[in-house]
């Protein structure tokens, strides 16, 4: 049985949806409004990334979800955008977490819950992203008042910093090709991604898309990078091969987060201000739906077999405790369900 694990910002907990039946089925109190949460690889263990001076990561056991751990690590605070502090590696061993006010990186040990290591990196950081070779953990350092940006390039293996690389305003995202050969960063701020070279450490392309680029997600196969454009309601679709947008697609108000189908056949833009979820296909990079979700949606993600979407919203700015998930059946693209949830949901994850 697959569950989706909701974060609940103003309720400091974190809700439990079993998604044969769409039901809430468990609160979990986390002691702190929760920012973010990540799922070990197996999906045993979920990791709740809590904001506070200092903030802590709740380990919760999936199997009778219980709290086993409360980890302490550096100071953190909410960003109204969406945002990725806290990843774990693809084997499972190491938690990393961007402490985005004491402008530091936490390393924990996922084997006992301890923390290795504090990386100090520079203003600011809100966004890690891993290597696929579990080698190199890069760190997006997004601070607002720097007209430059960088990305702090950490070993994991001596939990060293490596490489401190220059990009440009407000780095307000970072991915990784699945080859591990390039990453590519939204500079909101400059209305720019840039694209770093893996192997040399370095910038290789700037690639202008639409205004306030706040995030981009690769496809599996390597050859497209989407990129919601939030102040222009668009999205950019940039080809790979020559480092170019291709195509730029209108949406609706405010997208701002994005996941890609395992088949890279589709891609699902909530639209912030809009209320909606935008259906792209990328064979053509035509919106083939609109769909009305709930309130401010903040964040989504796709079950392993690619039935179901769910979509998180917040409802900030608006009435507290009138959070809600939207459940969207993807054969169709049709919402099958609403769960209620309140307390401002922000982030979610999907055992697999």
């Amino acid at each position: 049985m697959s569950s989706v694990y909701v974060a609940n910002f103003g309720g400091s907990r974190v809700s439990v949806i079993d998604t044969k039946v769409n039901q809430l089925i468990s609160n979990i109190a986390v002691g702190g409004p929760p920012l973010a949460l990540v799922l070990s690889p197996n999906g045993q263990y979920g990791y709740i990334l809590c904001e506070g001076t200092p903030g802590h990561v709740t380990v919760i056991d999936t199997k009778d979800h219980s709290v086993t751990a409360l980890i302490e690590v550096g100071s953190l605070s909410f960003e109204e955008i969406p945002t990725k502090p806290i990843m774990i590696t693809h084997d499972g061993k190491w938690i990393y977490v961007a402490n985005n006010q004491s402008n530091s990186v936490t390393v924990i040990d996922a084997k006992d819950n301890r923390v290795v290591a504090t990386v100090q990196v520079e203003a600011e950081p809100l966004f890690i992203a891993i290597t696929p070779d579990d080698q190199y953990v890069y760190v997006a350092n997004s601070s607002i008042n720097s007209a430059v940006a960088s990305v702090t390039v950490i070993e994991t293996r001596t939990h060293q910093v490596m490489s401190t690389i220059r990009v440009g305003g407000f780095a307000a995202n970072i991915r990784i090709t699945s080859d591990g050969r390039y990453a590519y960063i939204c500079n909101s701020r400059d209305d720019q991604v840039s694209v770093i070279d893996m192997k040399t450490k370095k910038v290789i392309a700037t690639i202008m898309v639409g205004e306030s680029p706040s995030d981009l997600e690769i496809t599996p196969n390597g050859k497209y990078v989407f990129v919601t454009n939030s102040d222009e309601n668009t999205v950019s679709v940039i080809e790979t091969k020559v480092n170019r947008v291709i195509s730029t697609i209108g949406v609706d108000s405010r997208p701002s987060a994005l996941v890609i189908t395992a088949d890279d056949r589709f891609v699902y833009a909530i639209n912030l201000g809009g209320n909606t979820l935008s259906i792209i296909e990328t064979k053509t990079n035509q919106i083939i739906a609109t769909v009305r979700v709930g309130s401010a949606p903040f964040s989504l993600g796709i079950t392993s077999d690619r039935r179901y979407v769910y979509v998180a919203n917040s409802q900030l700015g608006t009435i507290p405790g009138e959070g809600t998930v939207t459940v969207i059946e993807t054969k169709t693209n049709q919402v099958i369900s609403t769960v209620k949830l309140g307390g401002n949901p922000i982030a979610l994850a999907i055992t697999p």
